[in-house]
């Protein structure tokens, strides 16, 4: 019997092949290989611009429920939409964007300072966070603040 490879299950909702905020926010593709017996995307931590101490999953949210509205003082986050769609609002010195996630092959790069937001869209999607730092409230910024 002959596999076919995965098909996406939406398409798309934005274009993001641009850095946001000088490079403090930014799009990266990860490493993927596709065969008939599906898609393996293996992240390897030496080849992330940052030394990982923790990750986590987000998922069983709500599309149309907001998570986040913070920043971090140190933390590098990289935020990876494994299934579904999310929007992510970010700032910083006063400047909004938005970004779309919905490619479980590209991640989005988030630096200390930059505040953002994710917005849930769909039913069941799921949100990997790899972390520089391990959760401590004091490396958080408020909504407000950043």
């Amino acid at each position: 019997m002959r596999h076919e490879a995965p098909k996406r299950s939406h398409k798309p909702l934005t274009h993001r092949n641009e850095d946001r905020f000088d490079g403090a926010a930014r799009m990266i593709d990860l490493v993927t290989h596709v065969d008939p017996r599906g898609v393996l995307i293996p992240v390897e931590f030496e080849h992330l611009p940052f030394h990982p101490r923790a990750l986590f999953t987000v998922q069983g949210v709500p599309p149309g429920t907001v998570r986040g509205r913070h920043a971090h003082r140190q933390c590098t986050q990289l935020l990876v939409c494994l299934a579904g769609a999310i929007r992510v609002k970010l700032r910083r010195e006063g400047t909004e964007t938005e970004v779309d996630l919905d490619d479980p092959t590209r991640g989005l790069l988030v630096s200390p300072g930059v505040w953002s937001s994710q917005t849930y869209l769909v039913p069941d999607t799921i949100l990997l966070v790899v972390a520089s730092h391990r959760y401590t409230p004091d490396d958080y910024l408020d909504q407000e603040s950043a």
